[in-house]
């Protein structure tokens, strides 16, 4: 009998190119079909994933994707929905007139012919799974569509994971000693949440991040309205009976000694290695950004005279149109330098802004 796929084994390939590779065959021998295949659909191109990276573009794909009734349903309300069948809206006769089935399939003697797909978002746009059954078989049954949906969930983390890792150029995540690499600042935390070990991006981003602190009893927590969220992704990360990845979101904010920290995106990823852990990897949307912080010196925060005129009126706790007033400005032109003041700053509201402007003796 062969052995069932995991739920760890399907995070694991998120960093583990090899496990990645055999993860659509592991997929279609679930429900014992021929093949399974996924496919990352960028704006404008259809490309098979392959370990470590994209393949180039398919041309089979890119050359029928516009007029192809199957590749036509890959579309963003089907995001997150589950699995669906494509004969829902494709009849085979439409199919089997199709450049995809007579210059693709016909001629390269594939057997695929029904259809089971799956679409999840990522940051970078979706990636498709795709089953496929032989022209001689029946359409998929209720029982392979139910066993499919089992692991939509555990797929689409894992696709949106993959990408943050990738698009971050973040390969590998431990040394041959297993220490962690400095790839990314990462954490690993038991089931309650209490630090294990983390390298020095991660001790540094303790030090520079006003969400992220480390408890009497080293329990890695984030503060503010994030909490809730990191403690609850933690918590279904390290469950015994199904653990689950997830992401978190900071929002870009200043660092004590002035510089800018990026938004940020903590990716939860269960591990079980020698009991229940999570590794939490921080990327961002830049890949050189955090890099850039850590080496940078501290910032100098510059204010326009307008800006400080601005932030100046908000200390005396006057009203944008009091302001306006008073400046000699529009309404719109105060809310211009108010946001910009607050970018500046690294301030989400007002009253963050001016406690940051007080601190750092801006007023």
């Amino acid at each position: 009998m062969r052995p069932k796929l995991s739920h760890h084994e399907i995070y694991d390939a998120a960093l583990d190119d090899a496990l990645f590779d055999t993860l659509p065959s592991r997929l279609a021998l679930e429900i014992n079909v021929p093949s399974a295949v996924f496919i990352w659909v960028h704006p404008g191109d259809y490309r098979e994933i392959t370990a470590g990276t994209q393949a180039e573009t398919n041309p089979y794909y890119a050359d029928v994707m516009s007029q192809d009734p199957w590749l036509a349903q890959a579309t963003e309300d089907k995001i997150g929905t589950g699995a669906f069948r494509l004969s829902k809206y494709v009849t085979p006769q439409d199919f089997e007139k199709s450049v995809m089935y007579n210059e693709f399939i016909v001629e390269n003697r594939l057997d695929r012919y029904w259809c089971l797909g799956l679409l999840h978002g990522t940051r970078d746009g979706m990636v498709a799974t795709a089953l496929h059954k032989g022209r001689n078989a029946e359409d998929f049954s209720e029982a392979e569509f139910d066993t499919v949906n089992r692991f939509a969930g555990d797929l689409g983390r894992l696709h949106a994971i993959r990408r943050e890792l990738h698009r971050n150029s973040i390969a590998e995540v431990t040394a041959a000693d297993h220490s962690l690499l400095d790839e990314a600042p990462m954490y690993e935390l038991d089931h309650e949440g209490r630090l294990l070990r983390m390298n020095g991006m991660a001790e540094a981003l303790l030090r520079l991040h006003p969400l992220l602190a480390l408890n009497f009893k080293r329990y890695l927590v984030v503060t503010g309205r994030e909490g809730r969220l990191f403690q609850h992704a933690v918590g279904c990360a390290t469950d015994a009976d199904k653990t689950q990845a997830g992401m978190v979101d900071l929002p870009q904010l200043r660092a004590p000694d002035g510089r800018i920290i990026p938004r940020l995106r903590l990716n939860l990823m269960p591990r079980n290695m020698g009991g229940r852990r999570v590794l939490v990897i921080a990327t961002t949307g830049n890949d050189a950004a955090l890099r850039d912080l850590f080496n940078s010196p501290q910032e100098k925060i510059e204010l326009t005279p307008r800006e400080r005129d601005v932030l100046n009126g908000l200390v005396r706790g006057l009203r944008r149109d009091q302001l306006a007033h008073d400046l000699e400005l529009s309404v719109p032109t105060v809310d211009l330098h108010s946001a910009n003041m607050r970018r500046k700053l690294g301030a989400r509201t007002i009253p963050e802004a001016i406690a940051i402007a007080l601190k750092f003796g801006l007023v």
